[in-house]
């Protein structure tokens, strides 16, 4: 492959930058760890083809000249820019190791002038590699600084610059300190990335063609998400529109800004994940565009929606100008919805209203727990969107939710799109206009139907084919049962939902095992322990797995000073067993039955009045709704 260039030969007289239609750094552990792992098996008398670099140059392209008077044609990278940011990371950690040994000082000072940066005549740092803007100054100030940079990363692409920069740091030291010579190991990996990595060159002649290569694009496993899909064609697009250069940049300056506070708002929120973007992007889509699932095509719907060849240019300009917006803005609602309890920031429009923003980040907490979000969420958002600053109607919205996802998805145990096309139209209804009491009342029109056939006490008995222990629902529904016991007493909970949501909390009081246990073998036999053993009234949360285990009743509920039991306990639901029972029996298992279910069916009542059995939207997406 005689057409290839070396990193030394690539770097002659350039200097790269990332152009603003480019993603983000996405290479993680696993990339960078394989290339690193390419470079040790490199042999030192061969090459090593990595890849593609795709650059482009602009007809008048701007130019650097060094404090030496060397000048430098600043060139867009189009294809390629993960391996290359890779090897600077690599190039200038390099630096910094070779630089601790007196004899490759210059070493050390020539890699980073040539690869890093140089400086100007005044001083001025001149980067032989600058990122987009997303990323731009985190990688120049704290990435690739002599010294340690204070701001942290508030990307994820910034993130994973960090990660990149450690994982080659502790590669330098651990894999060097494995070496006799380090020093002269260095100066070999020195060589080995800068003569013997080769790259396939491809210029392109035209901007136009820079547009149809960033399409295909793909990086050593790692495709475009569509959030990166949908800023490159916008930003393409706003390059092809026939109005004013000033317009044109204003509206580029507003995408690079919004998808900082988009990509923030993900990060803040531990939503890093393609998944997560693509959900942003289909959530904000169903509330603002087209609630017709069967539509929705990812990017693809975007690339259709503003295609060029079907938009006057000026009415294209404010289109975009509208969507952008109402896409950075919907971040803020999603995160919230699925990360209520993230931090300060969360519901940071309800501010004036604390004692309704607390209210407001408890029941979304609620609704998360259930795992039940992606019906509701486009409706959340669309109310975010019409009332920003009124927090009781986003609540009212939000509890009737949360008591529909426990008592039809939990209890019921519907399939999670049951209804979910209808809760995506009305969604986009509120965004286009609908009254708010008019809202309401269609949320609970469309689950009339189903909810007067669905009765606790149909579900959650001795009688149940299905055993509650492992459904779905039980840590949730005993967790409220244990906060409105916390409440009823003027406390708060002493156990928080993140202490048992992953651990082995669920206490059966009658033990799941009763062999040669004479207090359990006297009060049931084969038939009635099978029966009862896995019945709401028998199973609590408990802080003393498994410390309780088989022991009889009368120890579980008190014991000696220092030994874990009911009466003790932190929990008040078993606090609560302790007071009102000496002895368990089937008997006890069916009073406290019908406590718990008492109080479930008044926790998550719906007043439905004459919404009870009205009609139902018609399914336009052709959804199996049957629950």
């Amino acid at each position: 492959m005689k057409n290839t260039l070396s990193i030394q030969e690539l770097f002659n007289d350039r200097i790269f930058r990332i152009p603003g239609f480019q993603r983000g750094y996405a290479w993680e552990i696993q990339q960078v760890g394989e290339f690193l792992d390419d470079l040790s098996l490199l042999d030192s008398s061969r090459h090593h083809y990595t890849g593609t670099i795709v650059l482009y140059q602009e007809p008048e392209s701007e130019t650097k000249k060094d404090a030496e008077g060397t000048n430098y044609t600043v060139t867009q990278v189009v294809d390629g820019q993960q391996r290359l940011t890779t090897v600077v990371i690599l190039l200038n950690e390099l630096s910094k190791a070779l630089g601790k040994y007196s004899s490759s000082e210059s070493l050390s000072f020539g890699t980073r002038k040539k690869y890093v940066t140089s400086r100007d005549r005044y001083g001025l740092d001149i980067f032989k590699l600058s990122l987009n803007d997303d990323t731009k100054d985190f990688f120049q100030d704290s990435v690739l600084s002599e010294t340690a940079g204070t701001s942290g990363p508030k990307v994820a692409s910034a993130r994973r610059l960090r990660e990149a920069q450690i994982q080659i740091a502790d590669y330098l030291t651990e894999v060097g300190d494995e070496e006799p010579d380090r020093e002269k190991w260095l100066n070999e990996l020195h060589d080995k990335v800068t003569m013997q990595l080769r790259f396939n060159l491809y210029e392109v002649d035209s901007e136009a063609e820079v547009g149809v290569i960033f399409e295909v694009m793909n990086d050593r496993g790692k495709p475009l998400t569509d959030l990166e899909k949908v800023k490159n064609y916008l930003l393409y697009t706003v390059s092809a529109l026939k109005v004013e250069q000033s317009a044109r940049d204003e509206l580029t300056q507003l995408i690079h800004s919004s998808w900082a506070i988009i990509l923030n708002k993900l990060m803040l929120a531990d939503m890093t994940y393609s998944y997560d973007e693509n959900q942003l992007l289909r959530s904000h889509w169903i509330m603002d565009y087209d609630p017709r699932t069967r539509n929705w095509k990812g990017s693809k719907s975007i690339r259709s929606r503003f295609d060029l060849r079907q938009w006057d240019h000026g009415e294209l300009l404010l289109e975009l100008h509208r969507y952008v917006r109402g896409l950075r803005d919907a971040s803020t609602s999603f995160c919230d919805a699925h990360r209520p309890g993230r931090g300060g920031d969360a519901f940071d429009s309800f501010d004036s209203d604390t004692s309704s923003k607390k209210k407001v980040v408890l029941w979304n907490q609620k609704l998360v727990r259930i795992g039940i979000v992606s019906t509701f969420v486009p409706l959340l958002m669309a109310v975010r969107k019409r009332w920003p600053s009124e927090p009781r109607k986003y609540l009212d919205v939000l509890e009737l939710c949360e008591r529909i996802s426990f008592r039809i998805y939990r209890v019921a145990m519907a399939r999670p799109t049951y209804r979910q096309p209808a809760m995506y139209r009305l969604a986009h209804r509120i965004a286009q206009g609908c009254d708010f009491d008019d809202a309401v009342r269609q949320v609970r029109r469309e689950y009339s139907d189903v909810w007067p056939r669905q009765r606790f006490s149909d579900f959650a008995n001795a009688e149940n084919s299905e055993p509650l222990y492992g459904w779905r629902g039980l840590k949730y529904l005993l967790y409220e049962y244990e906060e409105h016991l916390a409440i009823s007493r003027g406390k708060e909970p002493e156990i928080k939902w993140q202490d048992i949501e992953s651990q082995d909390t669920i206490e059966h009081i009658l033990p799941q095992s009763i062999d040669k246990q004479s207090y359990w073998e006297d009060r049931f036999d084969k038939d009635s322990h099978e029966k009862y053993k896995h019945d709401i009234g028998n199973l609590t949360l408990t802080k003393g797995n498994p410390s309780l285990g088989q022991k009889p009743f009368p120890q579980k509920r008190k014991a000696e000073a220092g030994v874990y039991c009911y009466s003790s306990s932190p929990l008040f639901e078993e606090q609560e067993i302790a007071e009102n029972w000496e002895h368990w029996t089937k008997k006890s298992i069916e009073e406290r039955r019908a406590i718990m279910l008492g109080w479930a069916s008044e926790r998550w009542r719906v007043d439905f009045g004459d919404e009870t059995h009205a009609e139902v939207l018609d399914d336009e997406d052709g959804d199996d709704d049957e629950a």
